[in-house]
């Protein structure tokens, strides 16, 4: 992927995101872009050209940023597929699915897909990732701490399924649609943070 980009460390310059910003602007107007999924898309370019610097071909970049917001979880149903968002940008499908492959690598997104296996792209920095870890961390702290009282292991299949169960029925912040791959998210994000509380109250993470 680095022959992609140009030197990490000259792109990552405040003077170079603010011309990339700019760029990607004037890029959106020509294609008369809605300015709500602009801004985001904006905001998403800036994100990622501070982390890994500026790529060589900067149309499909931006062309990938704005596929990425129209395509949040929320947008669903939303038919419109990665031939025909690249045909109204005149850009390669290829090019357009790099970049945002690319992006969702190091920015950390998840995907989700429906039924007819459409993706959808899950900021790990918007409102449903910061709601699932919520919900994961209380969850699994009050289930590791039942555990202790009874002395009897956790059900973490339960658990998963009463999380996925209470984001996607109850409080409606996934769409039902994807309750199959927010399953597999929330059964990771368990593993990852019963591991941690495991290792805190066996105290490897102290330094001895």
């Amino acid at each position: 992927m680095a022959t992609h980009f140009d030197d990490e460390h000259l792109a990552a310059s405040p003077q170079i995101i603010v011309k990339v910003v700019r760029d990607a602007h004037e890029f959106f107007k020509e294609n008369r872009i809605d300015e709500r999924y602009e801004t985001m898309a904006l905001d998403l370019i800036r994100r990622f050209v501070s982390k890994e610097g500026v790529p060589r071909e900067v149309d499909p970049f931006f062309g990938a940023a704005l596929y990425m917001v129209t395509r949040h979880p929320w947008s669903h149903p939303n038919p419109l597929t990665k031939t025909e968002f690249a045909n109204k940008l005149r850009m390669k499908e290829s090019s357009l699915e790099w970049y945002t492959e690319s992006i969702v690598e190091k920015l950390g997104f998840s995907t989700l897909h429906d039924n007819a296996h459409l993706p959808f792209f899950m900021d790990p920095q918007g409102i449903i990732s910061s709601v699932v870890d919520s919900v994961v961390g209380a969850s699994v702290g009050e289930v590791v701490v039942r555990g202790i009282v009874s002395g009897s292991p956790p059900s973490y299949t339960k658990l998963a399924d009463s999380i996925v169960d209470r984001l996607c029925n109850v409080v409606k912040i996934v769409p039902i649609v994807f309750e199959q791959d927010i399953h597999n998210l929330v059964r990771r994000k368990i593993e990852e943070e019963s591991k941690k509380l495991s290792d805190q109250l066996s105290g490897r993470h102290l330094d001895i």
